[in-house]
C-alpha cells in the first residue's frame, strides 16, 4: 500500500522531470544546430544563396503583408483605440503614450508578427526542406560536396530574420496609427496629436530590446523549421509530425524569450 502511494506521489514529479530534461536537451540540440549553421558565411555569398534569401523574404515578409495588415487593423481598432479612450479617462496624456508604446508597439507587435511568421513560414520551411530530405535531395547534394548550410539553411535563416523585423515594425506602425485614427474619428479630433507624440516617446534602450527580440524570434523560427525538417528520415508521416513540433516549439520559445527580454530592458 505504501509503495503504491509512493508511486502515485512520485509519478507526476518524474513526468515533469523528464519533460524538463527533454526540453533542455532539445534546447542544447537546437542551439548547437543554429551555431553550426551560423559558423561560416563565406560559402553563402553567391548568386544561388542570394536568390534563396530574396525568395524567402518575399514569401515570409511581402506575401504576409495582407494578413499582417488585417491583424494590425484589428489590434488598432480593438486595443489601441480602447487604450486611448480608457487610459485618457483615468490618467494623463503621458500615461496613454506610455501604454501604447509599451503594450502595442514593443510587446504585441513582435509577438503577433512572430505568430504569423510561424504559421506561414516556419511550417512551410519544415515541409519544403523535409520533403527534400525525404526524397534524398539533401543527401544527393551532400554527396556532390555541396554544403546544405550555404544553400538551404543560412539563406532561410537570413530571410526569416529580416522579414520578422520588417513585419514587426510594420505591424507596430499600422496598429498604432490605425488606433489613433479610429479614436480621433469616434471620440475627438484632438487625438491626432498622438501621431506626433508617440514616435518621440520610444526609449532607445527599449528599441534596442525590440530589435534584439525580433532578431531572436526570426532566428528561432527559421532554425526550428530547418532543424525539425532535417530530423525526417524515411517515412512521409514524419513531415506533418515534425512540422507540428517545429510550430509548437517555436511558439513556446518566442514567449520565453519575450519574457526574458522584457525583464532585461526594464
Amino acid at each position: 500500500m505504501t509503495e503504491n502511494k509512493g508511486a502515485a506521489l512520485w509519478g507526476p514529479v518524474d513526468a515533469i522531470g523528464r519533460a524538463v530534461l527533454d526540453m533542455l536537451l532539445y534546447l542544447i540540440d537546437l542551439i548547437s544546430f543554429t551555431l553550426n549553421a551560423l559558423s561560416d558565411w563565406r560559402g553563402t555569398f553567391n548568386r544561388a544563396a542570394y536568390n534563396t534569401i530574396i525568395a524567402q523574404i518575399i514569401f515570409t515578409g511581402i506575401d504576409a503583408l495582407p494578413a499582417i495588415s488585417l491583424l494590425a487593423l484589428a489590434v488598432g481598432a480593438s486595443i489601441t483605440t480602447q487604450l486611448i479612450l480608457l487610459v485618457q479617462a483615468f490618467g494623463t496624456e503621458a500615461d496613454v503614450i506610455r501604454m501604447i508604446t509599451q503594450l502595442v508597439g514593443l510587446e504585441l507587435s513582435p509577438l503577433l508578427a512572430a505568430i504569423i511568421v510561424i504559421g506561414r513560414s516556419g511550417s512551410a520551411i519544415t515541409v519544403d526542406l523535409g520533403n527534400m530530405k525525404l526524397h534524398r535531395e539533401v543527401e544527393g547534394l551532400a554527396l556532390l560536396g555541396i554544403d546544405i548550410r550555404d544553400y538551404f539553411i543560412r539563406p532561410r535563416l537570413a530571410g526569416v530574420v529580416i522579414s520578422q523585423l520588417m513585419l514587426s515594425v510594420y505591424f507596430a506602425v499600422f496598429a498604432i496609427v490605425s488606433g489613433v485614427l479610429f479614436s480621433a474619428l469616434f471620440s475627438s479630433a484632438s487625438h491626432f496629436r498622438y501621431l506626433v507624440a508617440i514616435p518621440l516617446a520610444f526609449d532607445p534602450v527599449q528599441l534596442i530590446g525590440f530589435i534584439i527580440k525580433d532578431l531572436l524570434f526570426g532566428l528561432i523560427i527559421g532554425a526550428a523549421g530547418c532543424f525539425h525538417a532535417l530530423q525526417i528520415t524515411a517515412s512521409p508521416t514524419e513531415v506533418p509530425q515534425q512540422t507540428q513540433r517545429a510550430i509548437v516549439n517555436s511558439l513556446m520559445l518566442i514567449f520565453i524569450i519575450d519574457g526574458l527580454v522584457a525583464l532585461a530592458v526594464q
